[in-house]
Parts: C-alpha cells; structure tokens; sequence
C-alpha cells in the first residue's frame, strides 16, 4: 500500500449515471494521481477522518481540479458516509477486486406500495431474479446498501443490496465484482445470509452509570436488525420512529448521542440550531432534504440535539417553528429504516405534537447520578487502574458528591489532577523518584522522565470546596462552618437531626427491610437566641449535603405569583441536587394560619403545602424550618409528612451552659482564677446567644483595660460580672411558659386546641378523678371530664364561649375546680354557668 495523502471532498460536476457504473469512481487531478502511483481503473482505499476504510476506483478528473481535491458521487457520499468538506485519505491497493459468490436483496419499496402489490409470489422470485441480474451486471461493482429500481408485470418495486458474499470474506472489501457466475437470491434466502451482518446496537463502552439508558435504546434498535433469531411481529407492528432524551445539564445527553452514532448505522444526519437559518422557510426546506437523504440510505440515524429550540412549544397559531414539519417527515417515515434521536433538557418546552407514541414515542430519562452510579462515571474517565487515583479515592469522591453530574466529575477530576501537582512542586522533597518508580517516554530524540502523580485525601477535599454541582451554582452558598462541637448542649437534638439525614443515605436497606420511610421535614422551634439557626449551619457542615437557605420573608414579593414561583423553584433546585436540605428561618411569615383575608398568603402556604407532601413526591430532600412563633403556623404544615418531626429548641440548661462558656473560653485567653461552673449558674434562665454576649462584653472590657494600661489582660471574674451587668435577661418565664404549653399541646392536639381558640392568658384547671386530661384526644363521651378555667379580670365576658370543629360547647352544673386565694387575686374563676363539658 503506498502513502496516505489527505483531499477534501468534493461533488461531481456531472450528472451521474443511472446505471451505477460510476458510483463508486474517485476523481483526481493527473498530478495526484501520479503522487499515489494510480491509474484510472486502480483499486484504492478511502478512509474518512472518523471511520473504517472503504474501497473505491481511482479515475482521471475530466476537469482541472486543485491537487488537495476528490470528486464523489452522490451515490459514494451516501453509501460511504462522507459529507462535502470533509477530509479523507486516499491510498493505493494493489489487490485486484474479488468476485462475488452470492448477492442478497430485500424488497425495500414503501410501506403503502408493499401493502398494496403485496409480497413476491415464490412462483415469480426467479423473474425477478433474472431481470435484476440484468441491473447487476450493468453496475459491474456493488457495495451492500444500493437500491434498484425495477418494473416487472407492472409492477415497479425498489431492491436494496444488503449482503454480498465473497470466496475470502476476511479481506474487509467494501466493494465486489458482479460476475456471470454470480448468484441472485431474494425473500427468504435475504434473512439467513442477514445472520451474519453487523447488527446495530450502542456499546457501554466509555460511559459510566447509563446501562439502564443504554439498555432502553438497544431494545428500540432491535428493530433495524435483520436477526434471524428474531420472531416474526404481527402486522399491526410498526418500528420504533423516534427517542427523546431529556436530563438536566451535565447528565451526559450529548455523549450518548455520539455513542449513538457509532452504533453502526449506514448514514448519520444531525439537525443543530444552525439548520434553521436565517428563515423558517429555509430552514423547512433543509429539514425535509435530511430527511429525503435519511429515506435513501437506510438503515440511517437523524440525532437532534437541543429540540427545545428547534421545535419549542408553540404559544399560539401564528408563531413560527419546525414543529409541523418535522411532525411531517416523522409521519412519513413510518416502518421505514430511519430513527430520529432528539436530546433536550427541558421537556416540557418541546411542542405536545412531538411527544406522542406514533413519533418521538420513547421518552429516557438522564436523571442525576447515584453515588453508584458516580463511581461507574469516575471509573470510565479514569480508565485503567492507574497509581494515581486508586479505587479507594474513587469511592471516597463517589461518596461525597451528592448531586454531581458527569460534566461536574469531569471538571473535579480535573482540578484534583492540578492541585496535586501543584502541591507535588511545592514539596521541598520533591525530586526526581528513582529510575524504577518513574515513567519514561521517549521526545525529540531525548529520554524524558516523568514524575508520576500522587492524588491525596486533601487535593479532594480542596477541591470539592471550589467545584459545585451545576444544579447548586445559580443558588450557590458557602457551607457554614460551625460544628457539632461548637454548639454547646443540645445532644438530644443533635442526634435525631443526624438519624434524620444520614440514615437514609447509609442505611436505605434496614428502612426497606422494616417499611420506613425517611423524614421529609422538621420544625424547630423556641425562643430566640436558643441555637436554631445554628444547629442547622452545623448540620450542613457535618452532613456535606446540598444546602439551601432561605429566609420567609425574602420569597414574599408584591407581584401576584412571583412568590409561589420562587418557592417552586427553590424545590426544583433541591430535587436536581438531592440529596440536599432546604432550611426555612423565620417560616412564620409564608406559612402563617389560613384566614380569609389574607388570600396571598394562602396561596404561598398552599404551594409549600404541595411541594412537601403533593402529587410529586418528594425525596432524598430534607425540609428544615425554624421559629419562634409556633402558635402562628397553620396546623397543616405540621401533620405526618411534611413538618413532622417537632423539636423544642429551649434555653440551655446547667450542663449546656457550662459547655457554651468552655466553648468560647478555650478559643479566648481566660485567668484560670474564672470559675465557669460558678458563671453557668448564674446565668439560670440565658440563651446560648446571651451567654455569648456575656463572654465578648467581658472580651471587650478585657480590651478597654488593656488600651489603658498598655499591658495585655486576659478576661478575669470582675471583666465577667460587669458583663452580667450590661446583658439583660430577656426570655421571661411566662415565654417559657407558653412554648412548654404549645409543646404540651403540638402534634396531632395541635389542630384541636387551634380550633378551641382558647385565649393565650386563659390559665386552664384540669380535674379528672385525680388525673390530668389527655390532650391527644379530646375527653371520652362515656366518662365526662370537668374543665374550668379562670380567665383574667381584664378580659370582658365576651370571649368566654368558644366552639370546638363547629359545634357549641354544652353547659356545666357545677365545676368543682376552685382557684386559690393568691389565683384570685389575679384571676376571677368562670362563673357556674360559664363553666363547660366538653363532650
């Protein structure tokens, strides 16, 4: 074979011949042909930039043509895959062409004609045989793939040639000679010598965590494949037309469809934006040529990539798109070898006409990867086993990029890569390793040795603080970093939090095993100052999940719906980066109690009311919210499935505040003298955020000495008390009152005692034969319950009826519940017939 040299494809000038006899001739220049030592009639081989190498016949050009140029037919392009523009190298073979044994053609006339001529008698194949021997020994060369038209008895069908079998099949020729010897066979002898034809099918190689998606397509290729294994499929049975992938960014749509594309079609057509052009019309005009050219190279492929902008939901009748005619050419492709492959990231975009069963009828999903999945991605951009990032680092990345996409593990592998090499230069040990451990390749004449890469623990945790999933970065914020250690207290809390997030990550089989669902949301509530909003920055911090901050009242907005819209959209981030946790502060102000007159309002609260526990389930997202006004909320946010995992949140005890005190002490320089159990129990009854307070107004008396002194102080006793001094208490007990009361009261009695509408200064008197109401469950109808209450002397008479879920309270006789002397003073007892039963 002599040297490969590299042309430019080209069209030919002239009208090719009907007869084929020229189909498969490449057109040089002279001085071309004399650099490859060819002469017209040689055999020589043509091999596209990204494909196998063809055979074709070597000609003298009948024009002057450049020496980098090739003409082609139409037929060759089609046949060969080669497109005008591109680029292929031509060599010289000096094997002469083989003869053919046996040629196999299949009726390949349109569906309606099929269906009306009907298939070809056994009787008549032999004249059909012989006349297209005629056809055959015309074209002297065939390559699998052309088709003939013939007219026999009337009727006229078209033949394509889809195997030819030669005495040495190994040589990989694409093209044969037609000889007299040669055999004709149609029908039935097509589908066994078919058995040995490639099939069409897309491999896994390369691409990591889509064997599910790959598995999907193969089933829709089946339908292009001539497999005599294959059952015969009733007559109703049309082929696959079309598939629509759809996925967020980054889920790998774009890569499949190049898999797609290797999957051994005879033509691939691809439809970008730029095939509209500067007009619809022309646009139109361009779709239904790529589809003419599909219809004539069968089996052939159309990927469309980005549908929603080719085809986008139309707003009204008059608004321009391709819709109709791709709808068209879709619908005239029926049962005919061609499959149209369209990609789009938002679905819902894409006109309703193109999602239907009878044209893009397969929908797959691209949907974020699982940490499995994650590993199979890392390991197909890895490739072999390399000393450079084991299996271990790849587990370890798998497991902390929630959320990640395969363009976001590409682009992390990346800078891993380089912040382990920047620190490789930065080690003052870092020469050059022995012979043994380094990796020579061989330059311009010169060994050069290469270091090889050691990825560490931290070059992965570096950089997983500077890359961020592609769902996450428009609401990109920087993780807190507080820890369970710096939130004094609170254990009991801090554990439930944790079962509630990582055990649905580590342990999805035991709630499986046990039927568990895990918790969709949490209320955390209580006085201010009290670590809420702190437990959960530390949460974020210590679970490394995707977090979402938002405060209440920054989603409340003047315009009508812009509210409910950006409360669906902060879901719709949460589930493209699950597992992740949004976290409402201050939820109070979109989920206040529904009333009629603030209608806004009720549709903020019904729109969180749906996102949580509505058609769409939610999962893998963790709901957070904090308040400290839970007697405002509506009931229904907190019933099973949605907020109903209710935490108190109070002011620390003695342990907890010893543990605040020690916390902010051993991060300051503190006289050892300072007594701190002695401090926590002074400061009975102070939030965490008090204390707080307390130790940096102590800090800054310590500075105010130290400037007038000029000499350094550490924080002393006396700096400590002018601080208790300065922070005032402000959680009273008659706060702490009303929050146990309500915690007292919260779950499923939440709704009953909302519905009593009693009023917050009622103090209530229970007895029960010497034991408290319950407050689940209202009291039994069999055996009555005596409830009094006092009301204070300032409310008026008015507000001392009330009904329970509509219905009127009956009368009390008597109620044997009286107040002490001290109560009195401050409270009036209800009057006998104020007094009630509740039935």
């Amino acid at each position: 074979m002599s040297e490969l040299r590299s042309f430019t494809a080209r069209p030919l000038s002239k009208q090719a011949r009907s007869d084929f006899k020229d189909a498969f001739r490449i057109y040089l220049s002279s001085s071309s042909l004399a650099a490859l030592r060819l002469r017209a009639g040689d055999i020589c081989s043509l091999t596209p930039a990204d494909g196998p190498p063809k055979t074709a016949i070597a000609w003298t050009a009948t024009e002057n043509i450049q020496n980098t140029v090739v003409q082609t037919s139409r037929t060759l392009q089609d046949r060969y895959g080669i497109k005008i523009g591109d680029k292929v190298a031509i060599s010289r073979i000096d094997d002469a062409l083989e003869d053919i044994e046996s040629v196999s053609l299949l009726d390949c006339s349109d569906p309606e004609k099929l269906a009306k001529l009907g298939p070809i008698a056994e009787a008549e194949r032999c004249h059909w045989e012989w006349a297209l021997e005629f056809h055959l020994s015309r074209c002297e060369v065939l390559a699998t793939g052309l088709i003939f038209e013939l007219e026999l008895k009337g009727q006229r069908r078209s033949f394509q040639v889809v195997n030819l079998r030669s005495p040495s099949p190994s040589t990989g020729r694409t093209l044969l000679r037609f000889t007299e010897t040669s055999k004709i066979s149609l029908g039935a002898d097509t589908e066994e010598t078919e058995g040995s034809s490639p099939s069409i099918a897309v491999q896994t190689g390369g691409l990591g965590g889509l064997s599910r998606q790959i598995e999907d397509i193969n089933e829709s290729l089946s339908d292009f494949n001539l497999d005599p294994r294959k059952p015969a499929m009733p007559s109703f049975y049309e082929n696959g037309r079309g598939i629509l992938l759809h996925g967020p960014k980054g889920t790998g749509k774009t890569a499949l469809l190049q898999q797609l594309e290797k999957a051994g079609w005879r033509q691939i057509f691809k439809i970008g934006t730029s095939t509209i052009g500067r007009s619809i019309s022309e646009g139109e005009a361009r779709l239904r040529t790529i589809f003419q050219e599909a219809a004539r190279a069968k089996p052939s492929v159309i990927i469309i990539d980005q549908l929603e902008y080719i085809a986008p939901k139309r707003t009204s009748f008059e608004s321009q798109s391709l819709v109709s005619v791709l709808c068209e050419n879709l619908d005239a492709i029926r049962s005919a070898s061609i499959l149209v492959v369209a990609a789009t990231r938002h679905p819902n975009h894409v006109d309703d006409a193109l999602r239907t069963p009878h044209r893009l009828g397969t929908e797959i999903e691209l949907q974020v990867p699982t940490a499995q999945d994650r590993c199979e991605i890392l390991r197909a951009i890895r490739g072999p086993v390399s000393a450079g990032l084991s299996d271990q680092l790849v587990d370890l990345i798998a497991e902390k990029t929630h959320g990640y996409v395969g363009a976001d593990l590409f682009a992390l592998l990346q800078l891993i890569c380089r912040k382990a090499r920047q620190r490789q230069l930065l080690e003052p040990s870092s020469s050059l390793p022995p012979t043994s451990s380094a990796v020579q390749t061989e330059g311009s004449g010169d060994d050069v040795v290469a270091i090889p890469l050691k990825i560490q623990e931290a070059d992965i945790l570096l950089s997983l603080q500077e890359i961020r999933p592609t769902a996450m970065r428009e609401v990109f914020l920087e993780t807190p970093k507080v820890r369970w250690s710096d939130i004094g207290g609170q254990h009991e809390i801090k554990k439930r939090l944790q079962k509630a997030v990582e055990r649905p990550l580590k342990y999805p089989q035991r709630m499986r095993r046990l039927n568990v669902n895990s918790k969709k949301g949490v209320l955390l509530y209580g006085p201010p100052g009290c670590s809420k909003t702190l437990t959960v920055k530390a949460l974020a911090t210590e679970a490394g999940l995707n977090f979402l901050a938002v405060k209440g009242a920054e989603i409340l907005s003047m315009y009508v719906g812009e509210s409910e819209r950006s409360l669906r959209e902060i879901f719709r981030k949460a589930r493209a980066a699950r597992p992740s946790i949004i976290f409402f502060d201050e939820i109070d102000a979109i989920a206040a109690r529904r009333s009629s007159s603030s209608q806004g309002g009720v549709n903020v609260l019904t729109t969180l009311l749906n996102e949580m526990d509505g058609i769409e389930e939610l999962r893998n997202v963790l709901v957070i919210a904090a308040t400290n006004k839970p007697d405002v909320l509506d009931p229904a946010l907190m019933r099973p499935g949605r907020l109903d995992n209710i935490l108190y949140i109070g002011p620390p005890d003695f342990e907890a505040r010893r543990e605040i005190l020690r916390i902010w002490a051993s991060k300051s320089v503190v006289n050892p003298d300072v007594d701190l159990d002695d401090l926590a129990s002074q400061t009975d009854g102070y939030s965490g955020a008090e204390i707080v307070s307390i130790c940096e107004t102590a800090g800054d008396a310590a500075l105010d000495e130290e400037e007038e002194t000029m000499q350094e102080q550490d924080v002393q006793r006396k700096h400590f008390d002018y601080a208790l001094g300065q922070v005032r208490r402000q959680i009273t007990d008659a706060v702490i009152y009303e929050y146990e009361q309500w915690r007292e009261a919260s779950g499923p009695a939440v709704a009953f005692r909302a519905s009593l509408q009693i009023p917050q200064e009622w103090l209530e008197i229970t007895k029960c034969h010497s034991e408290p109401i319950s407050r689940s469950q209202p009291p039994s109808v069999k055996k009555p319950h005596s409830i009094s209450f006092a009301r204070p002397n300032t409310l008026p008479k008015s507000q001392q009826r009330w009904s329970v879920s509509g219905s009127e309270l009956q009368p009390y006789a008597k109620s044997e519940s009286e107040p002490t002397e001290e109560f009195q003073s401050e409270f009036d007892l209800i009057s006998n017939e104020d007094a009630f039963l509740l039935r």
